[in-house]
């Protein structure tokens, strides 16, 4: 079985309008970065977050607040693991720049857009509000099948951990819901 083999395509866009009624455009990630993903941890649910209360001394337990909406959700982190796949560039061997590049390009896309929504198609889980927290330094080559990868992980912060996004696909372009 070979290693990228398991991994699986995600989409990205930026939160927002590219210009009045126009929303930015969906990014799939193995056509415009050349790009996989390995691991994205979505949370079904997470930690609940403390009602709003008050306590006295003069009275036993809390007077808790909770809104008619019910208890609501704190924000997450996650961390998620991408590969990208060195290219043969000619018979001497391999470059790297291929990679740097791809690479480079999707950490400058992460870096600059703010809020984003993210879809994976493996778990078929999207997230609103998500943004970038850090992009890890423990990045590796890894060969599988003779061909190497770059393997590095990138924290997000999910902003929004309730609202579930969906891709939808048409004949002329991709978009959330």
């Amino acid at each position: 079985m070979s290693l990228m083999g398991k991994w699986n395509n995600f989409f990205l866009q930026r939160m927002g309008e590219a210009s009045p009624g126009t929303p930015y455009p969906v990014c799939e990630s193995a056509s415009t970065w050349g790009i996989l993903c390995k691991t994205i941890p979505f949370k079904i649910i997470d930690k609940v977050k403390e009602p709003a209360k008050r306590s006295y001394f003069d009275e036993h337990g809390d007077d808790e607040y909770i809104s008619p909406g019910g208890l609501f959700l704190e924000s997450y982190n996650m961390r998620v693991q991408f590969g990208c796949k060195r290219i043969d560039s000619d018979k001497y061997g391999s470059s790297v720049d291929d990679v740097r590049e791809k690479v480079g390009s999707f950490i400058s896309y992460l870096r600059t857009a703010g809020m984003m929504k993210m879809y994976s198609s493996h778990t078929r889980i999207g997230r609103q509000n998500v943004r970038l927290v850090s992009i890890n330094d423990n990045a590796v080559w890894k060969t599988d099948d003779d061909q190497e990868y770059l393997v590095f992980e990138v924290d997000f912060k999910v902003n929004d951990p309730i609202t579930d996004v969906v891709l939808t696909t048409s004949s002329s372009s991709e978009e959330y819901e």
